[in-house]
């Protein structure tokens, strides 16, 4: 018996590999049939629903142990890898919104469905009626157990190493071999045969006298639980999102670590909680506890370095509520009587009202009404109240148990009403350079809007990613507007697939020839907060021409086929695990449908986020997808450009040209043309660096089945640093010369212009070669010559330009890069070694270089008292503490702190709490 039971564990463990390995990777897929902002949570809902009614009829299974367990592995080991194809060949299909969920919930439901068979047919024969333990709490532990591998070997590992395709076959295999390993153990062993399932227990078991808790309500509490767990798990994503980044590896954790807390539950707590309804009810308290710790516990400083230790964070952020959830099937599982894996069935049948009514609830309604925290916290309250009145029906210990939970009620209510939003404490968010301007979640994301008091900038967080911003190092966002417009011969409509702070929408409305401006946006929060950047952004979104499409950008496409002649675009990072279906192979052949005859689409690609084997895969999926396409750089931001063929470079595109009538606002646009060295064809074509045909293959594309690159790991400190000196090198390696019709069009200062621009670029990756080697020593990666030796600095390079085009846009905003750092660098070192005037100098250059930047006021301010100049000192402290008030708890602060700075330089307290917070919008 002990061997026979010792297989059924390994069973229950292979067959939870099995069904999260595949779920996981399933759902990562998902948003390719159903669109993202509705794909993860009906594709959850779906998953949870089908699995457990999957469970209800295995309760039913006429036949025994044996042969159900051998049927389901055959059958849930064909499942994950059918229904992984079913979802790529749908995300190809142009399908309606409607039919493209309804087919991707099928799809995804008809994997789950036999997976739920497992747990049921191995409690029967763990459990025989001819006598056994009533308690399936091993199973259940082992099945969560394998999950949590499962998850990570198949769902992450696998997927990283060989592709989703290979990890979804064996995510089939997995489950093939938990069905034949059980089942062929169970019929070789002393089990007697299950009978045939009675009408009398076939929905769930009776009651036992012991605990008095119907099987009616055991199924309630168990349908609410599942909505908190799904809720709960839910704040853990968003929150995971927050603390870690937002990549697959921030998902990765948090499914990960709630599975391992369920299991932990369901393993240790039913031995120590009572066998009755007063273990439910002691579950559900637990639960209640370990919530209001999620929603109100945590705080910025509960790891130091959350992604060194990913798991462990998440663990500790969504681990106590889930924990005590894990015991919740078991102890309902033992308060009813019956033959076990009928009773573990129909109980599992109220997970699919729980599921498919909680996961939307939570999704569409909960978070964005009242945030993650509120969410969770109201689930739990609602199950926390129908536990209480189920149980405390009863007389004697039960229903004093139930009046003891009632404070627990109302601590709930009152510390989630007074807790501020759990995302706000999350380190990002919690940055004291920030002065938050705007915050709301919506369905996809925690939406802030901040103003960076120490980088002098206004940006948009999506998440913690910091998504945009505005300023110098955002100018290519004006480029992305205006490059593929002015190279188009007739843009009358355009289309911006990710708005962001508006940057590139603004840019596109200057050109009076676009006469209908499509913007594509899958946030709600970030279109509410485009009037923060309305000074970029020109107020677009109030005019008649523009149309906001709200949703997935890929299903968006689809409906626009064969109208834009112009798309633009600018996704968040590849490595996201939705945005990466907007750099495939796949989604440009899309993206090309959605084009007019002679249409052009342009992408930005980030070369300081991208480890160059992500760059190169990146632009080798674009130039592949088109006839004719292109890379330009434009400050250290590439911009790719794709059409069907070489587009003309004409004068007449361009203000001066004489296609613009007089009074027509292209005054407006010429000066903005002009901001960006663009106002002539030369200085368009002086960007160009290569042509797509020539970039080399990659080794590994970059797919829809294969989205390998969101598996890397995320770049940090010296590494990441080195990112960007590389790509720019690889795009120096490969440069060719402009088209010649373009050079022709370009005039006499063609030419020039184009060798300058060229040694501007050659100046920027000499300065970040020599940046990276300062700061990580001797020992570091040392800088990069160029071609040509005697050229061995960036000033070298950036001597070389000639004098007559100094006044370029992009060489003026590069002289101010490099003359800033160098001041404020200097500086703080003049600072540390006691040299005032010297510092005051420097740093002064700096302040004027950047004003907008709190720190460089407070270091001129500690620089100003030393060389004696008192008025000075308080007139720059003051002007860096309205920038940034909590400036001295940033980084930079705490470096003034050891320089030495004074009482009299710091702010008083301020009377009413920390004012960076402006009010939540409502």
């Amino acid at each position: 018996m002990g061997a026979v039971k010792a297989t059924l564990l390994a069973g229950a463990a292979l067959a939870g590999a099995a069904g999260l390995g595949g779920e996981l990777l399933l759902l990562s897929a998902a948003g390719l049939a159903m669109g993202y902002g509705s794909a993860s949570a009906l594709g959850l809902a779906a998953w949870i629903g089908a699995w457990a009614l999957g469970a209800w009829v295995a309760g039913r299974w006429p036949w025994g142990a044996r042969s159900g367990l051998l049927c389901t592995g055959l059958a849930a080991g064909a499942g994950a890898p059918l229904a992984f194809l079913a979802l790529l060949a749908l995300g190809r299909l142009p399908l309606g919104d409607g039919a493209a969920r309804g087919l991707g919930v099928l799809a995804i439901a008809g994997a789950a469905l036999p997976q739920g068979f497992f747990l049921p047919l191995l409690a029967r024969a763990w459990d025989p009626p001819a006598g056994g333990a009533r308690d399936v709490s091993p199973l259940f532990a082992a099945n969560l157990a394998g999950a949590v591998l499962g998850a990570r070997a198949v769902g992450f590992d696998l997927a990283a190493a060989h592709g989703r395709i290979p990890a979804a076959w064996t995510a089939g295999a997995l489950a093939l071999a938990a069905g034949l390993l059980a089942g062929l153990r169970v019929g070789r062993g002393a089990l007697p045969a299950p009978p045939r399932v009675s009408p009398g227990v076939s929905s769930g078991g009776r009651a036992s006298p012991a605990s008095g808790l119907s099987p009616a309500g055991a199924g309630l509490i168990l349908g609410l639980g599942t909505a908190w767990l799904a809720g709960v798990e839910w704040v853990g994503f968003r929150l995971g999102a927050l603390w870690l980044g937002g990549m697959q590896q921030a998902l990765s954790a948090v499914l990960v670590a709630s599975l391992l807390a369920l299991a932990a539950g369901a393993a240790l707590l039913p031995a120590l909680l009572p066998r009755d309804s007063r273990g439910v009810l002691g579950a559900v308290l637990l639960g209640t506890a370990g919530c209001l710790w999620t929603v109100a516990g945590p705080g910025a400083g509960i790891l130091d370095a959350p992604w060194e230790r990913p798991v462990l964070a998440m663990l500790a952020l969504v681990g106590p509520p889930l924990f005590a959830l894990g015991a919740l099937v078991p102890c309902l599982h033992r308060c009813l009587t019956g033959e076990s894996g009928a009773r573990l069935g129909g109980l599992l049948l109220h997970e699919v009202w729980g599921a498919s009514i909680g996961v939307p609830l939570v999704h569409w309604w909960l978070v964005p009404n009242l945030g993650s925290g509120g969410a969770s916290a109201a689930l739990s309250l609602v199950t926390l109240l129908v536990t209480l009145a189920l149980v405390g029906a009863r007389a004697g210990t039960a229903r004093r148990w139930a009046l003891a939970g009632l404070p627990l009620g109302a601590a709930a209510v009152a510390w989630t009403a007074l807790a501020p939003e759990p995302a706000l404490r999350t380190p990002q968010l919690a940055d004291p350079a920030f002065q938050r301007l705007f915050f709301a979640e919506d369905e996809d994301f925690a939406v802030t809007v901040v103003d960076d008091g120490v980088l002098g900038q206004r940006t948009l967080l999506t998440d913690a990613f910091r998504a945009t911003a505005v300023g110098d190092d955002y100018l290519y966002m004006r480029v992305l507007g205006h490059l593929p417009v002015l190279l188009h011969p007739a843009p009358r409509r355009v289309g911006v697939l990710a708005f962001g702070t508006g940057t590139t929408a603004g840019a596109v409305s200057l050109h009076p020839q676009v006469e209908h401006l499509d913007v594509l946006e899958l946030s709600r929060a970030v279109i509410e907060a485009a009037p923060l950047f309305e000074d970029v952004n020109h107020g677009v979104l109030e005019r008649e021409e523009v149309a906001v499409h709200l949703g997935d950008g890929r299903r968006t496409l689809a409906r626009l086929s064969g109208t834009l002649d112009v798309l633009t675009m600018e996704p968040l990072l590849p490595d996201s695990p939705f945005a990466v279906y907007l750099y495939t192979r796949e989604f440009y052949r899309r993206a090309r449908r959605s084009l007019a005859p002679g249409g052009l689409l342009c992408q930005w690609v980030p070369p300081h986020a991208l480890a160059p084997a992500t760059f190169d895969a990146l632009i080798d999926a674009f130039a592949r997808a088109f006839p004719w396409s292109a890379v330009f750089l434009f400050g250290t931001q590439v911009i790719l450009l794709g059409g069907e063929a070489e587009p003309s470079l004409s004068a007449a595109r361009f203000p001066d040209g004489g296609s613009d009538p007089p009074g027509d606002g292209s005054g407006d646009l010429r000066r903005a043309l002009a901001e960006l060295g663009l106002a002539e064809p030369a200085g368009l074509m002086a960007r160009f660096v290569t042509s797509g045909a020539g970039w080399p293959p990659a080794p590994r594309p970059l797919t829809d089945a294969d989205p390998w690159v969101i598996y890397a790991e995320r770049l940090r400190g010296a590494n990441l640093l080195a990112v960007l000196p590389t790509n720019l090198r690889t795009l120096r390696e490969r440069e060719q010369e402009p088209p010649l019709a373009w050079l022709l069009s370009a005039g006499p200062r063609g030419p020039e212009l184009l060798e300058a621009v060229r040694t501007l670029h050659r100046a920027r990756e000499a300065w970040r070669w020599w940046e990276l080697e300062r700061l990580t020593g001797p020992g570091g990666p040392g800088p990069d010559p160029g071609p040509d030796p005697e050229l061995d600095s960036h000033g070298a390079y950036r001597a070389a330009i000639p004098a007559p085009l100094a006044d370029d846009p992009e060489v003026r905003q590069f002289d101010r890069q490099v003359r800033f750092y160098g001041a404020r660098l200097g500086g703080v070192l003049d600072l540390a070694r006691g040299e005032d005037r010297r510092a005051f100098a420097s740093l002064t250059l700096a302040a004027s270089l950047r004003p907008e930047r709190a720190d460089v006021h407070l270091f001129v301010a500690l620089a100003a008292l030393g060389s004696g100049q008192p008025g000075v000192a308080r007139r720059a402290a003051s002007r860096a503490y309205e920038l940034c008030p909590r400036l001295l708890e940033t980084p930079q602060g705490r470096k003034a702190l050891e320089l030495g700075l004074p009482l009299e330089l710091r702010p008083a307290p301020a009377a009413g709490g920390r004012e960076n917070d402006a009010p939540d919008p409502p």
